[in-house]
């Protein structure tokens, strides 16, 4: 890995406060959610990190059973005020975003895309 945790928790905190309805986001390692970064003042890391491994076995699983050839692309739970998304970065990373639903969506994707492609750059992925 060619950039820190410090790092990964700079860009994480920017894109918080230039995303409005950030509510917290982290970076794990996707084989077993071990949290590298957050920025969230809202939420447990350790609840981030075990809903993170839940949520990435649970649909690993899904579609392990429905399919034989697989790559999970992201995860979203959406909730009547809020949302989840969980979202590669590479193979080994993944994104986990808390999201207020009520603000503009299309802008929050854009935002997650800069942010995924900032992340593999620094990660040495592109």
């Amino acid at each position: 890995m060619s950039i820190s945790g410090q790092e990964m928790e700079k860009l994480l905190q920017e894109f918080s406060e230039n995303t409005e309805g950030v509510l917290g986001c982290s970076i794990i390692l996707a084989k077993d959610a071990l949290m590298l970064a957050e920025a969230s003042q809202k939420y447990d890391s350790m609840v981030i990190q075990w809903l993170s491994e839940r949520i990435l076995s649970m649909a690993k699983e899904s579609l392990k059973q429905l399919m034989n050839d697989y790559h999970l692309q992201s995860v979203t739970i959406e909730e009547e005020n809020h949302l989840i998304f969980l979202r590669p970065v590479g193979t080994e990373y993944y994104l986990v975003f808390i999201l207020n639903k009520e603000e503009n969506r299309g802008l929050i994707e854009y935002n997650i895309k800069r942010l995924q492609e900032k992340l593999s750059k620094a990660l040495g992925l592109q």
